[in-house]
């Protein structure tokens, strides 16, 4: 594969796995529905595109990092949409985590059209990106995941395959999930801790000895003790609350029934109506009120 890669998308995310690419000498052309965004990778050599149509024109790669399916629908199928402008076979590679059924739907119409379909929502947080330590997740064919095994490899640490398209976004849905549940339940022990007067310095290290410390809470729960919800925001509330409500409706698909998850799905949806969307997940804690 070429070295020039489209790239729809620059948030936290696709920003840092945009940066390892340059670093890798890969040649980046990029949209971002906010441009002036752009200007530090445009210093580090990539090129801004007025559309997402012009960053997928002309090479034979094309990775979008959006926040939901809206977005997501609208940089590859709507008006200047990157799949109208693409070369006949190009790899499409879908890092966003969206839900199962329209990546199914996106999948279908990319084939379609000529192209190929790679399911590859990803796990880390910015910094983990930027410095190579992304895991891919990847519903695939064999055959089209070997065509960009340079790319993953230049990009991440490890890729695992888990099946055809659709199967890495059923894997990354449920291990958000299981993050929301780890973030709402975290946020129950807190506000106890909290209300009972425990030392909240005391509550946080012996959290992270402890047996039933995850990741998701090791990253939280200072926050929910600090009661500072406004620095170090790796993902926010409101894309927890997408992520969860995207897991719950895939296992509706299934025929499942997930009450646990859809607790701690209501939790995060309540946080978000409530205003705190745009803060870091700990700001679930704010919903705890006493009775």
């Amino acid at each position: 594969m070429t070295k020039t890669i489209g790239f729809l998308g620059a948030g936290r995310m696709a920003s840092a796995m945009i940066k390892r690419l340059l670093s890798k000498g890969y040649r980046i052309q990029v949209w971002n529905r906010s441009p002036d965004k752009l200007d530090p990778l445009v210093a580090l050599g990539a090129v801004v595109c007025a559309t997402p149509a012009k960053a997928a024109y002309g090479v034979d790669t094309v990775i979008s990092f959006m926040a939901d399916d809206n977005a997501a629908r609208a940089v590859w199928l709507g008006e200047n949409g990157a799949l109208a402008a693409m070369n006949a076979g190009t790899v499409a590679i879908e890092c966003s985590t969206l839900s199962h059924a329209f990546v199914l739907d996106l999948a279908k119409a990319v084939s379609a059209a000529g192209h190929t379909y790679i399911d590859a929502p990803v796990t880390g947080i910015p910094a983990d990106i930027e410095a190579g330590n992304t895991i891919f997740l990847i519903g695939a064919e064999p055959a089209d995941l070997d065509r960009i095994r340079p790319i993953l490899t230049d990009t991440g640490k490890r890729t695992v395959h888990f099946g055809p398209v659709g199967s890495g976004t059923v894997y990354k849905l449920m291990h958000n999930l299981l993050g929301a549940v780890h973030i709402a339940a975290a946020a129950e022990l807190v506000a106890v801790a909290k209300k009972a007067g425990l030392d909240g310095a005391t509550v946080a290290e012996t959290f992270s000895i402890g047996a039933n410390a995850s990741a998701s809470g090791l990253m939280t729960v200072p926050g929910m003790i600090s009661g500072n919800h406004n620095e170090g925001i790796h993902f926010t509330t409101a894309l927890r609350a997408k992520d969860a409500a995207y897991a719950i409706a895939m296992t509706k698909e299934y025929g499942l029934s997930v009450p646990v998850g859809q607790a701690a799905s209501d939790v995060f949806e309540t946080a978000t109506k409530d205003g705190l969307g745009d803060l870091a997940q700990s700001a679930v804690i704010e919903t705890l009120k006493p009775d």
